[in-house]
């Protein structure tokens, strides 16, 4: 039986293309429905042509689903032509063929065209991987379209987070807590960065045992959903116990460039 689904994209093509041979792509859009656990020698890092990946199925995160062999070979013609197509030739114990290609090609909006084909095989359970399939890969796809509003976002974010790691481990704290803020301004809209930002913010506090700073981070984590509800975000506020949590901060010009510097179509 097979599954055919697609859908657009807000991204550019090559940045599809790049992100779908990640693994954190494939865990990220599959989550929450399905998470994948390395249970093979060969790292779940980067999916290659000829990679063999044995992963450990949990449906909803917890429930254990089998297992299953990730077998992955890309597909593109000639530098700068497209399409350009992925396919995971899968097979586990539970499921004898999950054949999966992965179809990408620019559309004229600038944005990109997704294509999701798989075919199943599963003996008797057959019909119902195939139901569970046309569920999953319609909520992969919309996970899909919410990261590409947020993607340029959340690498800004990783960017600031590794400035913070390395300076910490140096014992630069000044150019830490600098990165912190920057990276607190550009995830206040998101409620999960935003609350990972405070933590690791009040983490920082008490390793330095600044003692109002850890009380301000502690107040913030349990104001920061109430942002997300409400959706009032105080632009800029770089997220410090040495101001107000509700005022707005001008933004550095360099940050202010990157976050505007999207180059990414709506979707």
């Amino acid at each position: 039986m097979k599954v055919d689904l697609s859908t657009r994209i807000g991204l550019p093509v090559e940045t599809v293309w790049t992100e779908v041979q990640t693994p954190a792509l494939l865990k990220h859009i599959a989550w929450p429905l399905l998470r994948f656990v390395p249970a093979g020698s060969e790292p779940l890092e980067t999916f290659k042509p000829g990679g063999r990946y044995l992963v450990k199925l949990r449906l909803f995160g917890l429930l254990p689903f089998g297992t299953q062999w990730i077998v992955t070979s890309l597909h593109q013609p000639e530098e700068g032509e497209w399409p350009r197509r992925l396919r995971d030739d899968g097979y586990g114990p539970m499921i004898r063929k999950w054949d999966h290609w992965i179809t990408i090609a620019p559309n004229p909006d600038g944005g990109t065209d997704y294509r999701d084909e798989v075919e199943i095989s599963a003996g008797v359970l057959t019909p119902f991987i195939w139901a569970f399939a046309q569920v999953f890969y319609r909520h992969r796809q919309r996970r899909w379209r919410a990261l590409a509003r947020t993607l340029h976002a959340h690498r800004l974010i990783k960017r600031e987070m590794a400035v913070f790691q390395h300076a910490r481990s140096e014992g630069d704290i000044a150019t830490a807590w600098s990165a912190l803020e920057r990276a607190h301004v550009i995830s206040q809209p998101y409620l999960g960065p935003h609350l990972a930002n405070h933590w690791a913010m009040l983490s920082l506090a008490t390793e330095q045992r600044d003692g109002r700073e850890t009380v301000g981070q502690i107040v913030r984590l349990a104001l920061a959903p109430l942002g997300a509800a409400t959706g009032r975000i105080p632009v800029g506020n770089t997220g410090r116990a040495n101001v107000s949590a509700i005022q707005p901060m001008p933004i550095a010009d360099d940050l202010r460039r990157d976050m505007e510097d999207e180059r990414t179509p709506s979707p």
